[in-house]
């Protein structure tokens, strides 16, 4: 018998039994990164857009945005509202260097994507929408490259699914540092410049664009036409959370 071997599980055993198996939210004993009462408290996006995942009164329709000008991408997951929980957690994140906070929003996607994928079709490959240089250098890390990492392991982890691949190097790059998004009114976001970023490598038939949250779209948007022009022929939005227009607040 290997007894270093066999010492070595004990260990993860008990670490995983302390300090992994709890909510991340209350610290109750859970199977899972968020606990079932937790998960209760969530702000659920079950009323939206059928397109562009935008929250709305009425669930399944089409909003005006999208009727107006069809987005580019083919299909969005967007499972949560940017209010409450999720809003604290995502905020804490970027801010407060919250890192913890990433494995749980990233296992929550991941139960999304997986279910909305259920009948195949898969994405060939994950690309990310990137942090500048200098934002990632005040930040320390740019959170939507570890989420995306996270959330392959997390895909890797089920059965009989065709994981996309993350690039080693992501092939979508930022290159001037615009005004943060959430320091902007709507008006300002749809004026800041979205010519920022631009495509350094390959690009598979099949994409699937991750980001962390969606406001307006036009960052969603000006990515997903840069991936078209440089190959894709589908590109579909995997998002934590879509912001609510001021009237859907509250």
């Amino acid at each position: 018998m290997d007894w270093k071997k066999l010492s070595t599980r004990k260990i993860r055993s008990v670490y995983k039994c302390l300090f992994l198996n709890r909510c991340y939210l209350c610290h109750a004993s859970s199977p899972h990164t968020l606990c079932h009462y937790c998960q209760k408290g969530l702000p659920n996006n079950n009323r939206h857009c059928c397109q562009c995942k935008r929250p709305t009164h009425s669930p399944n329709i089409l909003c005006g945005q999208c009727q107006t000008s069809a987005p580019a991408y083919h299909t969005c997951i967007a499972p949560y509202r940017f209010e409450g929980i999720i809003k604290t957690l995502i905020h804490s994140i970027k801010f407060n260097q919250g890192n913890h906070y990433i494995r749980p929003l990233t296992d929550l996607l991941g139960e999304h994507v997986i279910a909305s994928y259920n009948t195949g079709n898969w994405p060939d490959q994950i690309i990310y929408v990137p942090s500048h240089a200098s934002r990632i250098k005040e930040r320390g890390f740019c959170q939507t490259q570890k989420m995306a990492h996270l959330l392959v392991k997390k895909l890797q982890q089920q059965a009989n699914i065709q994981c996309p691949t993350l690039p080693k190097n992501n092939p979508l790059k930022k290159s001037k540092n615009t005004q943060a998004q959430h320091t902007l009114s709507r008006k300002e976001r749809l004026r800041n410049p979205q010519n920022s970023y631009y495509i350094d490598g390959a690009i598979a038939k099949h994409v699937a664009l991750f980001d962390d949250i969606m406001t307006t779209g036009s960052t969603i948007e000006s990515c997903t036409k840069q991936l078209l022009d440089a190959g894709a022929e589908r590109v579909d939005i995997w998002l934590i959370a879509r912001t609510p227009d001021k009237e859907q607040q509250g």
